[in-house]
């Protein structure tokens, strides 16, 4: 009996790349996949997680002896509970997908947001305010200086340039 051995086929070069290709594609979507994942479910409700809230991003930005004036005179200015934009969104979508639509029940969902909103408008204007008396006239002007460092250049006193002329 003769014994002759196949040699396996040889894999081509082409072959190996393409399941280097592969895995590493599989890899990099998973980890797009994963990081989507994440966002969602994590902060989906972003704006609703405390330390996220702008008043507490005004307050941070505050000198101490302004920060306590600030969060107390935006809780009494604002005189209600939390502003939920996510809550908001929800009621504004249930109220304009209802069959049959309600013009008077659309309406009313709108001007409850507004008067929410109107509220922390209030509470924010009141603390600006408490904080402005708090802060010595040296802290007062860094932190109005502070203020145009952030935005547009042209918020900091330098113009934009003018439009390119129309043809």
């Amino acid at each position: 009996m003769s014994d002759t051995i196949t040699p396996a086929p040889a894999r081509s070069k082409v072959n190996r790349w393409l399941a280097i290709a592969l895995i590493v594609s599989v890899a990099i979507n998973l980890g797009f996949a994963g990081f989507g994942a994440v966002r969602y479910f994590k902060y989906r409700e972003f704006a609703e997680r405390r330390g996220w809230q702008i008043e507490d991003q005004v307050a941070r930005r505050l000198p101490d002896n302004a920060r306590q004036a600030f969060r107390q005179a935006f809780e009494e200015g604002r005189k209600g509970g939390n502003v939920s934009h996510h809550q908001m969104r929800r009621d504004l979508s249930s109220a304009l997908g209802a069959e049959p639509y309600d013009h008077n029940r659309l309406a009313a969902v709108l001007d409850e947001h507004r008067r929410r909103l109107d509220q922390l408008q209030a509470g924010m204007q009141a603390g600006m305010l408490a904080a402005a008396d708090a802060m010595t006239p040296e802290q007062r002007r860094e932190f109005a200086e502070r203020m145009l460092r952030r935005g547009p250049k042209h918020m900091r006193g330098e113009m934009p340039p003018p439009p390119p002329p129309r043809n």
